[in-house]
C-alpha cells in the first residue's frame, strides 16, 4: 500500500475542514475554542479569527446551558465517562446577534500528549425544524381533509392515503408495498387513467378530471374529480413522486341528473304549453268565424222570424204565426247547440287530467247501450277486437269514444244495414284505436279540416251537427299525449282513429 506524503494528509485534512457543509469546532481541555470552521463562521457569524481563543460557551452556548456544559467538560476530564460524549444530541446554540435556534450537536474527546480536546461537530436544525413542522401542518390539513389525498412514488406505489380517502374507498388496511391508487379505478375508467391522465401528467406536471372509483367493500361506483400532478423535490427540482387529490362528487351528480330530468321536463311541458296555445289561437280563429257567422246566424234567423211573427199576429194569421214561431224555436235551439258545444270543447282544454285504468271495452258499451235512443228502427251490426285497458282520464275518453261512436251512427244513417267496428293494435308503446264505419265517408283531401273547429264537410241540412266533435276528441287525445288521424272513401265509409300511450 502507498504511503500518504505527512503533507498531503495535512493538506486533505484541511481541506475537509473548510468543504464541510456542518460546523466543525474543537476547544481544548480549559473550554476555548482552538479551530473554527468557514461553516460555523456562516452559523455564527463570528470569522475564525474572532472566534479562536474564546470560550465556548461565552461564543455558542445560550446561558440557560453554559453550566451544564462546564458542568460535563469537567466530569469527562474527572471520570472519563462518556455520557454524552460520542452521542447525537438536540440542544439549542446562540447566534452572535443572540438569536437561539435548534441544532444536532456530537462531541468527540481527542488525546494530544497529556492534553485532552473535544471536537464538535454541529449541524443548524432550524430549517430542517421549518420543514417538518410544515410537514405536520400539512399531514394534520391533509388528515382533517374531507377530500381523498394520497401520495405514491415514482412507480405509482401508494405511500399515503388519508382518512378521508380510506372511508371513501372503503378501504380501512394498512398499505401494502406494492398497492397502487389505479387499483381502486373503475374497471370503465381505466383507460382514461392510462391514456390521458399520466401522458398528461409526465408531460406537463398535472392532469384534473372527472372519473369514478370503486368502493371496496360494497362494490358502488363513486364519481369523483381527480387533481394528479408531479411532486419535486424543493432543492433539486427533480420529480419525487405523484400526489392526487379526489373529491367525491356523487352529490353533485345527483343533483345535476335530477336538474337535468326537471329541465327535460320543464321544456317538456313548455313544448306541451305551447303546442295547446297554438291550438287555443287557432280554436279562438275558429270561434271568432263561428260568432260571425254560425253564432250569428240563428240569432238573425230569431230576430227576422219574430218581426214576421209580430207582424202575422197583427195581421190575425195564426198559420203563419205557427210556422214562424217553430222557426224561432229551430233557430234558438241550434244556438244552444252551439253554445253547449262550445263549452264541451272549453271543458276538454281546461279540466285536469285524473289519470287511471280504464277498460275501454266497458266504456264502449256503456256508450253503444245509450246510443240506442238513436237507433230505433235501425239495424246496425257491431264489431272490433279485444279493447285494453290503458292509463288515462276515464271521462274525458268517455267522450271521445262517444264522439266517434256517435258520429258512426250518424254517417251510416242512410244505410239500410249500418256497420261499426272498433279495432285495437298495439304498435309500439302506443296502443291504436279505430271506428270504422259504411256510412258516406268524405273526400281525403279534405281530411285535415275534420278536426278542427267548425270545419265540416256535410251540410246541415244533410247531417245534423256543427262541427265541434271530432275537436274535441283531438284535443283530449293531445292532452294525454297521443294523436288521431282519418282516413275515408267516399260512398263507402271512413275510419277515424286516435293513439294512447302505453
Amino acid at each position: 500500500m502507498a504511503s500518504i506524503d505527512p503533507l498531503s494528509h495535512t493538506a486533505l485534512a484541511s481541506a475537509v475542514l473548510q468543504a464541510s457543509l456542518d460546523c466543525i469546532i474543537a476547544i481544548d481541555q480549559d473550554n476555548v475554542v482552538v479551530e473554527w470552521n468557514p461553516a460555523a463562521e456562516r452559523t455564527f457569524s463570528y470569522t475564525r479569527q474572532e472566534a479562536l481563543g474564546q470560550t465556548l460557551s461565552q461564543l455558542i452556548i445560550p446561558p440557560t446551558y453554559r453550566a451544564a456544559h462546564e458542568y460535563g467538560v469537567q466530569r469527562y476530564l474527572a471520570t472519563r465517562t462518556p455520557h454524552l460524549i460520542n452521542h447525537r444530541i438536540q440542544i439549542e446554540a446562540q447566534r452572535r446577534n443572540g438569536e437561539v435556534f435548534p441544532c444536532e450537536i456530537i462531541f468527540h474527546p481527542l488525546e494530544f500528549g497529556n492534553r485532552t480536546y473535544f471536537a464538535a461537530y454541529l449541524r443548524d436544525l432550524t430549517e430542517q425544524r421549518r420543514l417538518d413542522q410544515e410537514r405536520t401542518r400539512l399531514a394534520l390539513v391533509a388528515e382533517a381533509s374531507t377530500d381523498l389525498i394520497a401520495f405514491s412514488d415514482l412507480h405509482n406505489r401508494l405511500m399515503y392515503l388519508n382518512g378521508a380517502g380510506r372511508r371513501l374507498i372503503g378501504y380501512p388496511h394498512d398499505i401494502p408495498a406494492d398497492l397502487t391508487l389505479a387499483e381502486f379505478v373503475h374497471p370503465e375508467d381505466q383507460r382514461l387513467l392510462i391514456d390521458a391522465a399520466w401522458p398528461q401528467v409526465r408531460e406537463t406536471g398535472n392532469w384534473h378530471g372527472e372519473m369514478r372509483l370503486i368502493h371496496q367493500e360494497t362494490g358502488e361506483a363513486i364519481a369523483v374529480h381527480r387533481t394528479i400532478f408531479t411532486v419535486t423535490d424543493p432543492t433539486t427540482n427533480t420529480p419525487i413522486g405523484y400526489a392526487t387529490v379526489t373529491r367525491d362528487i356523487s352529490e353533485r351528480k345527483r343533483i345535476e341528473h335530477e336538474r337535468l330530468a326537471w329541465q327535460t321536463q320543464l321544456e317538456q311541458q313548455v313544448a306541451e304549453r305551447t303546442e295547446e296555445l297554438r291550438l287555443l289561437n287557432a280554436e279562438l280563429d275558429a270561434f271568432s268565424y263561428s260568432v260571425s257567422h254560425d253564432l250569428r246566424a240563428p240569432i238573425r234567423h230569431v230576430v227576422n222570424f219574430a218581426g214576421l211573427l209580430r207582424r202575422s199576429l197583427e195581421r190575425n194569421d195564426p198559420v203563419k204565426a205557427t210556422r214562424h214561431l217553430e222557426m224561432i224555436v229551430q233557430a234558438a235551439a241550434r244556438m244552444d247547440t252551439l253554445v253547449s258545444s262550445l263549452l264541451t270543447l272549453a271543458q276538454s282544454s281546461r279540466t285536469q287530467l285524473s289519470r287511471s285504468s280504464v277498460n275501454l271495452a266497458a266504456l264502449v258499451e256503456q256508450v253503444k247501450e245509450e246510443l240506442q235512443l238513436d237507433l230505433e228502427g235501425r239495424r246496425v251490426r257491431w264489431s272490433g277486437d279485444p279493447l285494453p285497458t290503458v292509463q288515462g282520464d276515464e271521462v274525458l275518453l268517455r267522450q271521445v269514444l262517444w264522439n266517434l261512436l256517435g258520429n258512426a251512427v250518424k254517417y251510416t244513417q242512410m244505410r239500410p244495414e249500418a256497420s261499426v267496428t272498433v279495432g285495437a293494435q298495439r304498435v309500439g308503446t302506443e296502443w291504436r284505436i279505430e271506428v270504422s264505419d259504411n256510412g258516406v265517408g268524405f273526400d281525403p283531401q279534405y281530411g285535415g279540416r275534420l278536426f278542427k273547429v267548425f270545419q265540416r264537410l256535410h251540410t246541415a241540412d244533410e247531417f245534423e251537427g256543427v262541427g265541434v266533435g271530432l275537436a274535441t276528441v283531438q284535443r283530449i287525445v293531445v292532452r294525454h299525449g297521443g294523436h288521431v288521424w282519418a282516413t275515408a272513401i267516399p260512398g263507402e265509409g271512413a275510419t277515424f282513429g286516435f293513439s294512447l300511450p302505453d
